[in-house]
């Protein structure tokens, strides 16, 4: 009888910070993601706030510990907790300035998964209809059988199709 393991929790498990130094430990683990966004948005929320404070010296004045906590930690839970289309939130934004930059601001076109370059060419030319030259290569001995499916062979054994080189079935098309 086998055992199946599933490690897939165990190897998915985020990174997290418990030990600082040498001699200092925390109590508990912080993962080091959300630990990283708390403190950028905490710059973040510094900075806007000093500049509010060199144009109003008096703005949070009672409040400034909760909006320099307060609204980092917000911006972290909501940051956590959003994964528009199973992504993370920053690796969403990122593709979608790379999809702006690559295809929409360029104006591609695609087809078939593969982009179409003569899209806006206003001279589209047609190649000639020519005669299909060559024997049809009969193997055929029964009655019932025919030989719809069989390439057409020309001389030297080589399948052909049209040979451009041969007059055009219409001489009168444009």
């Amino acid at each position: 009888m086998r055992t199946v393991f599933n490690y897939r929790k165990a190897l998915r498990e985020p990174k997290k910070i418990q030990q600082l130094t040498e001699n200092f430990s925390l109590p508990f683990a912080i993962e080091l993601i959300p630990a990283i966004n708390f403190f950028v948005f905490m710059t973040l929320t510094f900075g806007i706030g000093y500049i509010i404070r060199m144009g109003f010296p008096h703005a949070f004045a009672n409040t400034w510990f909760i909006y320099l906590v307060g609204i980092p930690l917000a911006l972290t839970m909501l940051v956590t907790k959003i994964k528009p289309e199973g992504k993370n939130v920053y690796l969403y934004f990122l593709d979608i300035a790379v999809y702006f930059m690559r295809m929409k601001i360029p104006q591609k076109k695609f087809c078939n998964d593969k982009e179409i370059e003569w899209m806006d060419e206003s001279n589209v030319r047609f190649k000639k209809c020519v005669k299909v030259v060559g024997k049809a290569n009969v193997n055929s001995k029964n009655a019932n059988e025919n030989a719809e499916r069989e390439f057409v062979v020309n001389e030297n054994g080589r399948r052909v199709g049209v040979l451009p080189n041969q007059k055009p079935v219409y001489p009168d098309a444009k």
